[in-house]
């Protein structure tokens, strides 16, 4: 005798409350749906049995239960109409896992795990910049992961599929607020670029003539980077030899520089603007990165007489280890004074705990920056350092240095001093020269135009 139904009910458990024998799922259950008499089976298979894109979640995040109708207002004939059809679906559902799982050794998924844990491994440098890797597979909605061409094999992917993405990445732009989406772009092409030449390298199998993809151009206005003017930079040191109370020019031996006044409490304290003032330094003559200050180790710098060597131990990606030469000679008293006070050990806020080769996954940089800003507020109060105050400081000390000594930038001497800042040239020149020159040619011809009668005119006179 068929079990009695709760009364007005909506939803009913095909097990719990009609009690059908058979092998489903507990959660196979019955609803009711507004728009029509028959009944609507459901059912939410396992995350690892679910083979819908993304585990069958919505773009909330929430994973939505396979549905279908099953033809009929009766529940006792719609439960086993609903278990015959969940066990159909199942043999489906185990067929496209099976087949994806064969199709997946071809996929982006398995290039980018491969690429990603590499060069992780590789070098832990800098844990923000692999963070931001991340954000381009994994970020919502514009993240490669998420796009419907993922889901291919590389050598089927085409150029319409990259117009494509260059549409969802353009509804991203507001630029109101400057954002262009630009830069991402050309961060996404760098890395489908990666990936690609991974799955050449790993599979020749099937990827041995891959071809790279062909992407929408991407429309950049290069702007000249936000830099502090010498005067302004001239202020920012004054200030700090004030907020440390004349400290930073004195000779001080490191038991003198330890027991300045500092505390853990407080960062804003005289001992850390001492090490500000210091990084500061070093940045100006050395055209260091903002990775190299948690790094920063007194032993590196190597005294030959009237220069002070710098020799970067542990260089950006595999490049050559080179030294460093300070082109401006006051740096020779300068760094000596401030190599006396740190004699060992690193250099900048050398209370920061940190591992040695793993430096950058400390808060020295972070705390750094946190000391600049409130000195500029203090001195330049209108200027913004940026979303990355550090890097601001090293185009600081590479502008300044072109625009106070003009040779270097010439033919004959900007390539040396390129690889001395562990730069290019084209870098220099397309950052620095081309900005440096409208501004100068703007300065030389603005007096030597002649006023026009018809901007004399003050009034226009009437009969």
């Amino acid at each position: 005798m068929p079990r009695p139904l709760p009364e007005d009910w909506k939803t009913l458990n095909v097990a719990r409350h009609l009690g059908l024998k058979g092998a489903y799922p507990q959660d196979l259950r019955l609803k009711r749906v507004s728009r029509t008499k028959n009944l609507v089976a459901q059912f939410l298979p396992p995350i690892e049995d679910d083979p819908r894109p993304n585990g069958g979640r919505s773009k909330g995040g929430k994973r939505l239960a396979i549905s279908a109708s099953m033809g009929t207002d009766d529940p006792w004939e719609a439960g086993k109409r609903a278990i015959a059809w969940v066990q159909e679906k199942q043999r489906e559902n185990r067929q496209i896992i099976s087949t994806h799982q064969i199709e997946r050794e071809f996929l982006l998924e398995r290039y980018w795990e491969q690429w990603f844990s590499r060069e992780v491994e590789k070098t832990r440098r800098n844990p923000g910049k692999w963070r931001e890797k991340k954000l381009l597979w994994e970020g919502n909605e514009y993240g490669i992961k998420h796009q419907p061409w993922a889901s291919k094999p590389l050598d089927e992917i085409t150029a319409g599929d990259m117009e494509d993405y260059w549409a969802v990445l353009d509804a991203r732009r507001d630029l109101s607020k400057g954002v262009t989406m630009s830069g991402q772009k050309e961060q996404l092409r760098a890395l489908l670029n990666h990936l690609f030449k991974e799955a050449r390298r790993t599979t020749p199998e099937r990827y041995s003539s891959l071809r790279l993809l062909e992407f929408p151009p991407v429309s950049r206005q290069k702007r000249a980077p936000n830099h502090i003017p010498s005067a302004g930079w001239t202020l920012l040191m004054k200030t700090l030899v004030d907020l440390t109370e004349g400290a930073v020019l004195k000779d001080l031996s490191k038991v003198e520089y330890e027991t300045l006044p500092w505390t853990s409490r407080n960062k804003k304290n005289i001992r850390n603007y001492v090490d500000l003032y210091d990084a500061l330094q070093f940045q100006w003559y050395f055209y260091l990165r903002a990775e190299d200050m948690s790094r920063l180790r007194s032993e590196w710098f190597k005294d030959e007489g009237d220069n002070i060597y710098c020799f970067l131990e542990d260089t950006k990606g595999n490049r050559e280890q080179k030294s460093t030469r300070a082109f401006r000679p006051q740096h020779y008293m300068t760094i000596k004074r401030i190599l006396k006070r740190r004699p060992n050990g690193y250099l900048i806020l050398p209370w920061v705990d940190r591992q040695q080769h793993r430096e950058a996954e400390s808060n020295c940089l972070e705390t750094l920056n946190g000391l600049l800003k409130d000195a500029v507020s203090i001195c330049l109060p209108d200027f913004n350092l940026g979303k990355k105050p550090w890097t601001c400081m090293r185009h600081t000390s590479l502008r300044l240095t072109l625009e106070e000594v003009p040779l270097l930038g010439t033919d004959r001497w900007i390539h040396q001093f390129a690889e001395n800042a562990h730069t290019s040239a084209k870098m220099l020149r397309e950052t620095y020269l081309r900005f440096i020159d409208r501004d100068n040619l703007i300065e030389q011809v603005k007096d030597q135009f002649t006023p026009s009668e018809w901007q004399m005119v003050k009034r226009v006179q009437s009969d």
